[in-house]
């Protein structure tokens, strides 16, 4: 019987593992998680979580019922520290190894640490569930909270506490929030819509120090200003949890590198989800890829490789995010020089905007606008040809872009 084992128990470690199975490998299937909690979903630990609208056991990803009876066996609260490539075995951080046939690194992500001061004071972080269960219980009890970083942790997490009756102060370095994923658009709405409910919002702000003053932190900011917390999160980013696979020797750069097929340069060993450095076939170049979306692809075509039967990626990569009752749904990944088009007026609280490179439509970011959205994901995934009057006509509905475009390929055929 040959032995799968699979370090990382998140998002894409439980679908690669059930992934597995309905590809048909009927041997035995090892889930390794450094946490104690089973495989859970991360994106609402931000939102619903955060806010008390959903408990822990409804984020998980799915029951242990569900592993049991597909066979797999899990083993959390398990740090995996060291793979032997040559043994193929995997030392886990209580002395036990585990031998395999076939390994997948699903090792997510952790985040970029910020310390400040003599002191070396750390912000808290949100990304794992106990980080959003201590969150709560903090927020819960009232006070004022500094946000380090103006990306979506950030912004998702100043929307949640604000709503809980917090009072937030959010700093961004960059000279407008969300700088690194959203055109100036998209970054102008949120910034004026967190203002509108209060959030304390500075841009081209950083932070220079914090010290702890009278029972509370006092953070001193590059402007000469003094904000005063009960609490402070930092979200500056998700480095990826390469370690593992950087001293068992694997290639590693920013990230385990892999194929389109999530091959590693180890034939017996894949990996998939945001530890991940991967080539992505609809993209055509190497990119790092932090989303659900992309970590269940991943994870398929992972799953795919190890049965002998590879895949590679056809669609566009997407991603979302809720913000108090606006939802930004995007789609693609633009690059700079590529052209950005508004479709609507921002200020009515649902527009789109439309990238364009060459007359072929590279990306697109709804905001609550789901049917742009839908009918943007397939214009994207298709390369579909549109001017930048097309793109920004109220009177055409993205969808009939879409008709005409599979009209046009169908004549073509």
């Amino acid at each position: 019987m040959s032995t799968v084992v699979i370090v990382g128990a998140g998002q894409a470690g439980s679908e690669l593992a059930v992934a597995l199975r309905q590809t048909g490998f009927g041997d035995r299937i090892v889930l390794v998680g450094a946490e104690r909690h089973l495989p859970y979903q991360r994106p609402p630990l931000s939102k619903a979580f955060l806010r008390g609208k959903v408990e822990h056991e409804a984020l998980r990803t799915r029951t242990l019922d569900a592993y049991t009876n597909a066979g797999i066996e899990i083993e959390l609260d398990t740090a995996a520290v060291g793979i032997d490539r040559r043994t193929r075995s995997v030392t886990l951080a209580d002395g036990r190894t585990l031998r395999y046939d076939k390994l997948a690194l699903t090792t997510g992500g952790s985040p970029r640490p910020l310390r400040f001061g003599p002191d070396h004071i750390a912000g808290r972080t949100l990304h794992h569930l106990d980080d959003a269960i201590a969150l709560r219980q903090e927020l819960h009890s009232g006070g004022t909270l500094l946000i380090v970083g103006g990306g979506f942790i950030g912004l998702e997490t100043a929307a949640a506490a604000t709503d809980m009756g917090i009072a937030v102060t959010l700093v961004e370095a960059q000279p407008r929030v969300l700088a690194r994923t959203c055109p100036p658009a998209v970054s102008a709405f949120a910034e004026r819509e967190h203002r509108n409910h209060g959030v304390d919002l500075r841009t081209g702000v950083s932070v220079r120090s914090i010290a702890r003053r009278d029972g509370a932190l006092l953070a001193e900011l590059s402007d000469d200003t003094l904000v005063r917390a009960d609490l402070i999160l930092t979200g500056v980013g998700i480095a990826p949890n390469d370690t593992l696979a950087t001293t068992a020797g694997l290639a590693v750069d920013n990230g385990v590198l892999v194929d389109a097929a999530a091959r590693t340069e180890d034939p017996d060993i894949v990996a998939a989800g945001d530890c991940t450095r991967q080539w992505h076939g609809f993209l055509g170049r190497s990119v790092r890829l932090e989303s659900v979306q992309n970590a269940t692809d991943q994870a398929r075509i992972a799953a795919r490789t190890l049965c002998g039967k590879p895949t590679e990626r056809s669609t566009a990569p997407w991603f979302w995010s809720d913000q108090y009752d606006h939802k930004l749904q995007m789609a693609g990944l633009p690059q700079a020089g590529d052209t950005a088009v508004v479709r609507g007026d921002p200020s009515s609280h649902s527009f789109t905007v439309v990238y364009l490179r060459d007359g072929v439509i590279t990306g697109l970011h709804a905001v609550n606008r789901p049917r742009d959205f839908t009918a943007g994901r397939q214009l994207v995934t298709a390369r579909a040809v549109m001017t930048g009057d097309e793109a920004a006509s109220e009177d055409l509905p993205l969808s009939e872009l879409m008709k005409r475009h599979q009209s046009t390929v169908e004549r073509r055929a």
